[in-house]
């Protein structure tokens, strides 16, 4: 959040999750961290699911069928650049492994989550 209320008494649980400062202390900036809650909500929350999935779906809406197309048509819509080859790879050996797995979400959608949750996207540099 860029601005919002805090309550010094009983502190958002949401910014609790993500090792917000203490605000009963000063503190010029946040310490960058990735705790293991963290990555906990980004893969059980609905609030990572459903952009998730609305990104699966405007995948399948471009029309391609070729995996590699696919994999870097969703590192340019969400990172604005081009994958590594390394990253292709470790896209389509998870997308292969997501497609045999006994899972609640389709592998593209698992997909797209797993880069939705990235410090990448999720930190600026």
């Amino acid at each position: 959040t860029l601005y919002s209320k805090v309550s010094r008494h009983d502190l958002n649980p949401m910014l609790r999750l993500f090792d917000f400062p203490d605000p009963n202390l000063t503190s010029e900036q946040r310490v960058v961290t990735t705790v293991p809650l963290q990555q906990l909500f980004a893969l059980n929350s609905d609030f990572m699911v459903r952009p998730a999935r609305d990104l699966a779906t405007r995948l399948e809406k471009a029309g391609e069928a070729d995996d590699e197309v696919r994999i870097k048509y969703l590192y340019r819509t969400v990172f604005t650049r081009s994958p590594t080859d390394e990253e292709i790879q470790l896209a389509k050996q998870f997308l292969s492994l997501a497609a045999t797995a006994d899972a609640k979400l389709p592998p593209w959608v698992q997909y797209c989550q797993a880069l939705l949750a990235t410090n990448e996207l999720q930190f600026l540099d």
